[in-house]
């Protein structure tokens, strides 16, 4: 139950940031500006433990494609139903024709793409090494991005569902 509130704090964590940079800017133009800034992480007992692999696919051209592949470890406290999702499917369209997930965890292997952007799964309580490979195809007339450490895919308790849009 804490993991899913860490995960909320810290898209809302990033959501204020979003907000703040561009108030920023506008203050700035008029001599106005913050003053302070606060940070801060609530310990608490979690449901899973999640070490997430990290995708880089550096500088991207029109109609290029390729395939990456990492692994992510996933501890599982609580057996249940547990949903993994895509996030950021709309930014994502804008950038890629083609982006197809095959994720392997618990020997189910699972597709997701900008249209099936869901799978909710039955896992044990336990340790998991999560294979995950993206294959992709960058759209003819991408929309200019420059997108570091962004959340790519999620998983949490079927049922309580992600706050955050798309």
């Amino acid at each position: 139950m804490m993991s899913i509130l860490s995960n909320k704090i810290a898209i809302i964590a990033i959501a204020l940031l979003a907000t703040i940079s561009v108030s920023v800017g506008v203050m700035a133009s008029h001599g106005y500006g913050p003053f302070a800034f606060i940070s801060y992480k609530v310990q608490g007992e979690e449901e899973a433990q999640i070490i997430p692999a990290h995708f880089d696919l550096g500088k991207l051209s029109p109609g290029g494609k390729g395939t990456i592949q990492d692994n992510a470890t996933i501890i599982i406290k609580d057996s249940g139903n547990y949903t993994i999702a895509l996030k950021h499917v709309e930014k994502l369209k804008k950038v890629f024709s083609e982006f197809n997930i095959t994720i392997t965890i618990a020997n189910n292997i699972i597709k997701l793409n900008l249209d099936n952007t869901k799978y909710t799964l039955f896992l044990m309580n336990g340790t998991y090494t999560v294979n995950i490979v993206i294959n992709y195809v960058v759209s003819q007339h991408p929309k200019s991005e420059d997108v570091k450490n962004e959340p790519l895919l999620i998983i949490h308790p079927a049922g309580e569902e992600d706050q955050e849009e798309d």
